[in-house]
């Protein structure tokens, strides 16, 4: 499908898979060239692999999940892949959000600006991100939104003249897990005897959940779920066979294929529930006047 263009925008190695890994690899089938963009280096991350010692692997985790990204992203058919390699700031209320080389600490103008001049060499009609809070509070994350959503806005305007001609993006979606998906999973759990995912028997002690009215987009993933497991199997450093979209039988697997997300800027009028992110977009240069 020629000329269609999809740029993720995350805070760490393994947040593309977790929450867009299936979209990724049906672009990679239609043909559509895709982006993503890794904001922090990940260094400070806990290291679930048994094999991995942490006093031999910590020096060296930036480097090992920015390879492990790589193995993924090949798995997933992601056309390119780019690190801005800011410093990982940790979770919230972590001393280490201090660090002067923590993303939460950066120039907002700055982070922006790079996403910027990447929107503009790559001219994605469709960029997805997180929601304000970052999905779930990570500083990082948080930190990504800021920027990539001030980015979106500021690449078709005079801003930034350093970084390029202007180019003006169609669609911008947060990533989403709607509350019926996580209710529907814990009872399935329950019904077969397993633990719930996420160690969470009511969903609204997820912090992560999207409400279901929010969500306008769902991606039916089912032809590529195999794939994004094999992707998330490539984040050994921070994902274990315990995960739960790796703990389940393939057969359950395929039940929770689905993707969901926010539309939150739509250049052109939106029909809401879409099935498809790139529906409705004009393949053309969006620049405007």
């Amino acid at each position: 499908m020629a000329d269609l263009r999809l740029m993720s925008v995350h805070a760490h190695a393994d947040d593309e898979t977790i929450t867009m890994g299936g979209l990724l690899a049906l672009c990679a089938d239609r043909g559509i060239d895709t982006c993503n963009i890794c904001c922090t280096d990940g260094k400070v991350a806990t290291i679930v692999d048994p094999d991995m010692p942490e006093e031999t692997t910590r020096p060296r985790l930036a480097e090992i999940r920015e390879q492990e990204l790589r193995d993924a992203c090949r798995i997933l058919g992601v056309s390119e892949v780019h690190f801005l390699r800011y410093g990982d700031s940790g979770m919230a209320g972590a001393d280490t959000n201090e660090l002067p080389d923590a993303f939460w600490k950066a120039s907002l103008h700055e982070a922006a600006g790079r996403v910027v001049e990447h929107i503009r060499r790559f001219k994605p009609q469709v960029v997805v991100t997180y929601d304000a809070n970052g999905a779930y509070g990570h500083p990082d994350h948080i930190q990504t939104h800021r920027a990539t959503l001030l980015a979106v806005e500021a690449a078709h305007t005079a801003m930034y003249p350093e970084a390029g001609p202007p180019w003006r993006v169609q669609k911008l979606y947060y990533t989403a897990f709607p509350v019926h998906a996580a209710r529907r999973a814990i009872e399935m759990a329950k019904n077969a005897g397993m633990d719930p995912p996420f160690g969470a028997e009511d969903p609204e002690d997820l912090p992560f959940l999207t409400p279901d009215d929010w969500v306008t987009t769902t991606i039916d993933c089912r032809s590529t779920v195999f794939r994004k497991r094999d992707a998330l199997r490539a984040h050994r450093s921070q994902i274990g066979p315990d995960w739960p979209m790796l703990a389940i039988p393939d057969e359950v697997a395929t039940e929770f294929a689905d993707e969901h997300f926010q539309l939150v800027i739509s250049r052109e009028p939106a029909s809401h529930p879409e099935t498809d992110v790139f529906a409705g977009v004009r393949v053309e240069e969006a620049i405007p006047a």
